[in-house]
């Protein structure tokens, strides 16, 4: 009955999931009704030298335009590593910050530019603090300079793209050229590009000019990062300082150099899916061959070691194939998407499983699962499938949406749960190995039993704590283009859980954890474990002739040992 109410919420959560991968890309396209917080999220990436950022905003509906003056706008943030606190972070929690930049113009360490709206003369004023920014090149979209051509050059595809996503109307293209002209600077010469008697520097833009009519607007814009001091991770917002209620739609295009749409620190990511996908593929291939020459030795959790390996090698590739797509074009196949998000769902449903069970001591010391067992099994594995279900929906989702935030404190909460119950499948079988080592006749093979779930349970919550908490501080403390050693520390450490794990419960006959001990070393073992008392005075243990036993017989010893 249990087993087919989990397979239910199984295909319904597939269902779900092929919808949303469907309906949702990695587009960044953000679209806000009758929002009224004070700030959103909008996108966060890393770039590198000769890189583009294009923003479009269109359907600002601002109800009354002279109310909201210096109060709309936007920030953009530069900082080193993902864990580095930001100039909005210190200062935007209790007041405005587009209207309080005097502490960013004292402290020329905080680099962030400021995008202010004034619906009155209709401009999008820009304010760069900081030594790195203060050079940054922003233009309207009606100005193709050196950069953008150059940048996107190489691929016309991606200049289709670029236009028709950021691109205002056609038929305000030569009002935005006329109203742009005013707000380039006089003295050309703050522009940092070297220059020559051939190409002119680049202006200045000190504003970038809005169009609408009375209550609604759009915006478009696009930053050239062109220097090595510019290069870092970007963090752009929105802000609606008297939180009234606001509807607009945001278009967000960020482009590295070579025409690639990943981030600095995800660029290794696609080499790095794929060779792992290749080191677990030959490694099932080795388990399996390994499974077929121990085959009279092989339990049921041994195949689904192996379907786990096979489930990881598929949900890696397909990572990989849609991370590398993604740097493409900046959006994923579909296919590649919907595989692996339900090889990914499947994959962390099973893991969880094949710690519980073997936690459990399933087919090792007990053929059956007991009530307890199959109770905790009913509460972990949905919880477990519904945390990757809420990370699902977080990495389909744009940062500024509202339930983004909600379902990463879900997957976060949940997935912490998932890794305390599993350990208490662990926790039992050490009791009941301790109890039968006082109390059974085969007290050396409970105590070779209860070593060996003892280095389970370490292993198991060093395997937690190293990708929970330790990756996640890495995280956010290495360099913007290092980032992607998160995700190469978190692969190192579940390939060394799953090959320990595979070493320590193997099949076969020199696994000390299946070897029925000889008679001496029983005698020795026995020794060390029952001391002499008044019942056992005056009995002596009679040794049999039979030196050697079959695999079924060491199998049912197993079985009875905890009898």
């Amino acid at each position: 009955m249990e087993a087919k109410i989990l397979s239910k919420f199984l295909q319904y959560v597939i269902v779900i999931l092929t919808v949303v991968s469907v309906c949702v890309s990695r587009k960044h396209e953000l679209n806000l009704t009758d929002d009224s917080r004070k700030i959103v999220d909008v996108s966060t990436f890393g770039f590198f030298k000769n890189s583009l950022l294009v923003v479009n905003v269109s359907a600002l509906v601002v109800k009354d335009p002279k109310h909201e003056r210096q109060s709309i706008g936007f920030t953009l943030d530069k900082s080193i590593s993902d864990g580095g606190a930001s100039y909005l972070e210190e200062h935007a929690k209790n007041q405005c910050i587009l209207k309080n930049t005097q502490d960013a113009t004292e402290n020329d360490s905080i680099s962030v530019v400021f995008f202010t709206f004034n619906f009155t003369s209709r401009r999008l004023n820009i304010n760069r603090k900081g030594r790195s920014l203060r050079h940054l090149h922003i233009f309207p979209m009606s100005e193709q300079p050196d950069c953008k051509k150059e940048m996107q050059g190489e691929n016309p595809s991606r200049r289709r793209r670029d236009t028709a996503i950021a691109s205002p109307p056609a038929s305000q293209q030569s009002k935005m050229k006329q109203e742009s002209t005013s707000a380039m600077p006089t003295n050309a010469s703050q522009s940092p590009v070297n220059q020559s008697s051939q190409a002119p520097p680049l202006p200045l833009y000190n504003y970038i000019p809005i169009q609408g009519d009375k209550h609604v607007f759009n915006a478009s814009f696009f930053v050239c990062l062109m220097t090595d001091s510019e290069e870092g991770l970007y963090n752009l917002f929105f802000h609606n300082c008297n939180k009234s209620e606001l509807g607009l739609t945001i278009d967000v295009t960020e482009m590295n150099a070579q025409g690639n749409y990943l981030s600095a620190g995800d660029i290794p990511l696609p080499m790095l899916f794929i060779m792992t996908s290749f080191v677990y593929f030959t490694s099932s291939c080795y388990w399996f061959i390994y499974l077929r020459q121990h085959k009279d030795d092989v339990f049921k959790i041994h195949y689904l070691m192996f379907l786990l390996a096979v489930l990881k090698t598929l949900s890696l590739m397909f990572h990989a194939m849609d991370y590398h797509f993604i740097s493409l074009d900046g959006s994923p196949m579909e296919a590649f998407a919907i595989l692996f998000y339900i090889t990914y769902l499947i994959k962390g449903a099973l893991l969880f499983l094949n710690i519980a069970l073997i936690g459990s001591g399933w087919a090792f010391v007990k053929p059956i699962l007991s009530e307890k067992d199959k109770k905790l099994f009913i509460i972990v594995i949905p919880l477990q499938v519904f945390a990757n279900v809420a990370y699902i929906i977080t990495d389909t989702s744009e940062e500024g949406e509202s339930q983004y935030a909600t379902w990463k404190a879900v997957f976060v909460l949940v997935d912490i749960l998932c890794c305390g119950a599993i350990l208490y499948p662990v926790i039992w079988s050490i009791r009941h190995l301790q109890e039968a080592a006082t109390t059974d006749g085969k007290a050396a093979i409970s105590l070779s039993k209860l070593k060996l779930f003892r280095h389970f349970y370490i292993l198991v919550v060093c395997y937690i704590y190293f990708t929970r908490i330790i990756v996640y501080l890495l995280k956010v403390t290495v360099p913007f283009r290092y980032m992607w050693l998160d995700e190469f520390f978190f692969e190192i450490a579940t390939y060394c859980f799953f090959v320990i794990t595979a070493y320590k419960f193997r099949p076969g006959s020199d696994n000390p954890y299946l070897q029925i001990p000889s008679d001496d070393e029983d005698d020795m073992d026995m020794d060390e474990v029952v001391t002499e008392n008044g019942m056992t005075e005056g009995l002596t243990k009679i040794h049999t002739s039979s030196t050697s036993t079959t695999k079924a017989v060491q199998r049912e010893g197993n079985y009875t040992a905890s009898a």
